[in-house]
């Protein structure tokens, strides 16, 4: 699948390049403040993964890699937690997916002090999206956002998936 750089450019988002786990991925950043976030701000990536796991523990296992890299690229000078939180948005491009992949993912909220990780499951030849369905109250401020970062993602890489944008 191309990642359409320019495109999310566009839209506001810095795109890197990272060599994780033997290919590279594709990272969208941005650092939006809110004053309706309780004057927060929430250092977000979204971290497009090709590779389809083999179960939620997998996902799991990638979660300290994710949170060094944010921890290394962030442009904010706010420290961690004192007014600024992380937000982990990985989405694995690939398929199929397991149906308890699946339910994993829709019904697994995990926190980790100040960063969200809510990760999301895109077929590639459906175009399907699947992600956290479960509402919690932790991080109910960022939810909108959060929602809007992983549906907009899957929606633009659905879009040129076949045009080939670069």
């Amino acid at each position: 699948m191309s990642i359409p750089k320019t495109v999310f450019r566009n839209k506001g988002w810095q795109v890197h390049s990272w060599n994780y786990a033997d290919q590279e991925v594709q990272v969208l950043h941005q650092e939006p403040f809110r004053l309706s976030w309780v004057a927060t701000q929430l250092v977000t990536y979204v971290f497009i993964i090709e590779r389809t796991p083999e179960n939620y523990q997998s996902i799991l296992d990638d979660y300290a890699a994710l949170r060094e890299f944010a921890g290394q690229h962030k442009n904010t000078i706010l420290p961690f937690t004192i007014q600024c939180g992380y937000a982990l948005l990985p989405i694995y491009v690939g398929g199929p997916f397991s149906e308890e992949l699946i339910a994993d993912v829709q019904e697994t909220y995990c926190k980790r002090w100040c960063v969200f990780h809510t990760p999301a499951l895109l077929e590639r030849n459906t175009g399907k999206l699947y992600t956290l369905q479960e509402k919690s109250f932790w991080g109910c401020i960022y939810r909108d956002y959060i929602e809007s970062a992983i549906n907009e993602t899957a929606l633009v890489l659905n879009e040129n998936q076949t045009v080939g944008i670069v």
